[in-house]
Formats: C-alpha cells, structure tokens, sequence
C-alpha cells in the first residue's frame, strides 16, 4: 500500500501587496498595503497588523526631530541676531564711553584748571590779605625803642638778614640777659576771644626765657616758658571771653640773647598774618605812627620828625633845626641870595671879597 501525504511550501519571503489585507496570515507575514500613502509594509505579529520596525513612530520622530530642528534653526538665526545687535550695541557702547572718557578727560582738565584757579585765588587772597587790627603798637621795633614800650636790662632793634629772612616785618626786637619789655594794651573789647602770635628765637639753654599775656585780672597765658634753645618759631594760642578791655603783653630773657617779632593780637579765633596797628605805615626811610612822621635819608644822615610835640631836623643825631612855639632854633643857616631881618636887609656884594652891604628899611 503506498502512502500519500500533502505538504504546503510558505516562503517567509514572500510579501503580499494588495488594498486588502491577506486572510489566514502567519507569524511574521509581510504585507504591503497599497491602500495608504504612502504603501505601508505592515507585519503580522500574531494577532494584528503592524507597521514593519515601528516606521510611524519614526516618521513621528522624525518629523518632531525635524520641527524642532528648524525651531533650533530658527532660535540659532534669532540668537545670532541677538549677538549681531549685542555687538552693535557693545561697540555702540564702546564709542560712547569714547566719548564719555574724553568727557572725562575734559571734566579732570576743567577741574585740574579749576583747581589752579582756586590755588591762585586763594595764593592772590592771601597776598591781598591785611590780617586784623592789631592792637599791638610798634610790634617789631620798626620804629626804634618807643615809648609805647617799657624795658629793663639790653633791649634793641636788629633788621640783620637772619631776621630778614625769618620775620614778616623784617625787623625785631633783641633782649640781653636779664632783660624784660613790656607793653600795657588797652581798647579791647570785651567779651569776645583774641588770637596772640608771635614769632621767636632763642639762643641758649639752661636758663628760662618766655612771652606771657596778662588778662581778665591775673590770668596768664604762655606763648612759650621753656629753657630750651629754638630757631625761628612761630607761637600762637586763643584768649576766649576777654572780660577786661586791658591786656599785658610781658616778654622775659634770662640769658644770652632772644629775639622776638611779628608780635600781633587781634580779635576772633584764627591767626593772622602780622600787619602795623593802626595808623603805622613803616618803610625804609619813612615812618609813621600815632606819634607823627619821620622821614629820613641813610645817604645823607638826615631826618626830620613832625610830632604833636616836635617839629625838628637831625643829622647823625644832632639837632639841627627845631621850632620852638614862636621861633625857630637853628644852629646854622645858609641864605644864598639876600637876608631880611625886620627893617635891615642883608645884601651879598658879586664877590665875596667886596663883603655885604648893609640895607635899612624905611
């Protein structure tokens, strides 16, 4: 007996292409399926139709991949804008603060030339500057040893070049050893603060020297008191609430020398530069002061004062002339032409050999 059986070849790489999908499908079939467009191939996993190695998913992906691509296309281009104008903007800024630093550059030449101006206005201040009423007279002994002064012991004047380099008023006051002065000011007023200052110099140790004021009765205030030798120095301090309008300024040296000047006291607070008191004007061959005038000529040895209680003329200290309430003192008188003496003239003949002739008046 011969057997017979029926096998049934399916070739798994066969695809079916069609609308419709194929009846009776197998695991793994192939179908492409021309209802859709694209064609899908779409493969049978058992119990449905998919879509072969997930194709839609992809072209999801990809398609979302693609949209944000150009969305990252579109924000680099917006960026790059954004960069383009940014730098724009920077050398924009760069140009302004070019122009702002040459602002700047102009503002500090301003204010470098604002600064010079106020330098020299406050330089041409302080030279225009005539400093307070000094109530202190002849306060550097531009006029000599006057009467406004009292002394005891060597005091004298020195204008020698180290004084003249060291004081404002080119002149000083020297006391000895064992030498005082001493001046009694008076006019103050009170209730308000005086600035003492003066400027010093002493010349040995060991032995006490110092310039003091005496006010509001038996106060005293230093101005130095010191054994100690210094050079050139100024020394200043404040009298608040002056209560008495009189005021001594008392200086005392003990040994060697010590030179004082530019002695000045003057209401307020602050120092001032050292002025004349008032009414004293004092140059090199003119003086004055509440005194009078003195007008003198170092080349000749000449001097003529005119005081409330003198009117005289000096040569190397001698006087020459002087008026006496009605007269005229002199020692000797030169007339260079004709002389008349009440009713008698005096008349010089051309030579002096023929002598003078002797005229009455009618």
């Amino acid at each position: 007996m011969r057997a017979v059986a029926q096998f049934t070849i399916t070739s798994l790489c066969d695809v079916t292409t069609s609308d419709t999908a194929p009846e009776n499908p197998y695991m793994g079939q192939l179908w492409v399926n021309t209802n859709v467009t694209p064609p899908e191939t779409m493969i049978w996993n058992g119990s449905a139709w998919v879509v072969q190695n997930n194709l839609e998913n992809l072209r999801t992906t990809v398609s979302t991949l693609t949209t944000k691509s150009a969305e990252f296309q579109q924000s680099v281009d917006g960026l790059n804008s954004y960069v383009s104008n940014l730098t724009q903007t920077v050398e924009t800024v760069s140009g302004d603060l070019t122009e702002e630093q040459q602002k700047v550059l102009a503002a500090e030449g301003r204010i470098s030339e604002l600064e010079h101006t106020v330098d020299g206005l406050s330089l041409a201040v302080e030279r225009q500057y005539v400093g307070g009423i000094n109530f202190i007279k002849n306060s550097a002994g531009l006029n000599g040893i006057t009467d406004d002064w009292t002394y005891s012991g060597t005091v004298e004047t020195d204008s020698s070049t180290d004084v003249q380099n060291n004081t404002t008023s080119d002149s000083c006051f020297k006391l000895g050893s064992s030498s005082t002065l001493q001046q009694i000011i008076t006019g103050l007023v009170t209730g308000g603060s005086y600035v003492f200052s003066l400027r010093a110099k002493k010349t040995t140790a060991s032995y006490s020297s110092y310039a003091r004021l005496q006010y509001n009765g038996n106060k005293y205030a230093y101005a130095f008191n010191t054994t100690s030798t210094f050079g050139w120095t100024e020394y200043s301090f404040v009298l608040d609430d002056v209560q008495d309008s009189t005021i001594t300024l008392y200086i005392y040296n003990r040994y060697a020398d010590l030179y004082v000047s530019d002695m000045m006291l003057a209401e307020g607070n602050a120092v001032h530069k050292w002025t004349p008191a008032p009414n004293e004007i004092y140059t090199e061959e003119v003086k004055i002061d509440h005194r009078g005038i003195e007008v003198s000529n170092a080349a000749s040895s000449q001097r003529t004062v005119i005081t409330n209680t003198e009117f005289s003329g000096y040569y190397n200290e001698e006087k020459i002339f002087t008026l006496n309430k009605d007269e005229t003192q002199t020692k000797k008188t030169t007339v260079d032409g004709e002389l008349t003496v009440g009713k008698t003239k005096f008349v010089p003949m051309p030579t002096a050999s023929e002598g003078l002739n002797i005229v009455i008046l009618d």
